[in-house]
């Protein structure tokens, strides 16, 4: 039988935690074009994350608890948007946020989670997060 067990980074501060699930260069496969999973939770209301945005990343969200304000804005063309995402919803909505868009998510309930996909994967000695401020 062959499996691996293995922990998971847990980074916790103010806000609640980060979980990264798993990283592309944690795959045995040399090939392989994943990039980083990784799970967000805001411990209360009006907890805010992001105000940032990635020259080189993509990045995919989905709220699974609570609700989330989000607001992005195109560094190029200044367009804004902003709607809120529903992890309590019967269906969940996933957005995906390109390079050079500024994105920011607020707790608006007083628990929330959401499961993040970056097609590259975090690196403490560059991390392609440049601060932006929105919320």
């Amino acid at each position: 039988m062959r499996y691996s067990i293995t922990n998971a980074i847990k980074r916790r501060d103010e806000r609640g935690f980060l979980v990264d699930f798993l990283k592309g260069d944690e795959v045995d496969n040399s090939d392989s074009k994943l990039g980083q999973i990784y799970l967000v939770t805001f411990d209360k209301k009006k907890i805010i994350r992001g105000n940032h945005y990635h020259k080189n990343k993509k990045e995919w969200f989905v709220a699974i608890k609570g609700k989330l304000q989000v607001v992005l804005e195109d560094l190029k063309t200044k367009e804004c948007k902003e709607f809120i995402l529903d992890g309590d919803s019967d269906e969940y909505e996933r957005i995906s946020i390109e390079e050079n868009v500024a994105h920011a998510f607020k707790s608006i309930t007083n628990e929330a989670m959401m499961i993040n996909y970056s097609n590259k994967s975090y690196h403490k000695d560059n991390p392609d997060t440049f601060f932006y401020k929105l919320l």
